[in-house]
């Protein structure tokens, strides 16, 4: 099979490469044939490439349906591997999901199923950005913090820190402006829960006041 040129998020009737034709590609010898659910398919090969919600419960195949569309789209040239962004909660998940990526991109070249460059007979660079939500910030922030005059040698908080810094406040203010009956894990929790609204509406600790 003749790989396919990137043509800038528009799949040609009659050429498009299945959801099955890529379980095949990426099926190892003796190994069962991970063949997606209608449900599946449809979130696969949908050509909706806006932003999507999938809504499924645990075990349910997510992690292998957000692989399988990025297999989808990268074989139908809709976006080339350097386009791709995943981001997860842990470390453990973004490398599972990167190596798992990575191995079926590697099968799928080997089928002759990943598209060439316009101009180019070269096969595309197949190394896709999988990271934690937190590594990624630490990234924008080293490599783009001087455009907003912030010290691109500092690092974002994780929610541990974070809690601990707010914990050490909290133990050791001095004066208050009214009495306080709580415990400091509430009033930490109260705090934390605070930031965390203000980051989520871009606003100040002024503006709030």
């Amino acid at each position: 099979m003749t790989p396919a040129r990137i043509v800038k998020g528009v799949i040609e009737l009659g050429s498009e490469i299945t959801a099955l034709q890529i379980a095949y590609a990426i099926k190892e010898p003796g190994e069962q044939l991970m063949q997606p659910t209608d449900e599946q398919r449809a979130i696969i090969e949908s050509r909706h490439f806006g932003p999507s919600l999938i809504i499924a419960g645990a075990g349910s195949g997510k992690t292998e349906t957000i692989s399988q569309r990025v297999l989808w789209l990268i074989a139908n040239g809709v976006v080339t591997p350097d386009q791709i962004l995943g981001l997860t909660f842990t470390r453990k998940a973004a490398g599972e999901l990167s190596t798992r990526i990575r191995k079926r991109l590697i099968k799928l070249r080997a089928a002759n199923l990943i598209p060439i460059s316009v101009g180019s007979d070269l096969p595309l660079d197949i190394a896709v950005n999988v990271a934690t939500y937190h590594s990624y910030a630490g990234r924008i922030l080293s490599e783009h913090g001087i455009r907003m005059g912030i010290d691109t040698d500092g690092d974002p908080l994780g929610e541990a820190a974070a809690w601990q810094l707010a914990y050490r406040i909290v133990n050791n203010f001095s004066e208050v402006e009214s009495e306080i009956f709580h415990k400091p894990d509430y009033i930490v929790e109260a705090v934390m829960a605070l930031s965390g609204e203000l980051g989520e509406h871009n606003r100040s600790v002024d503006e709030i006041r």
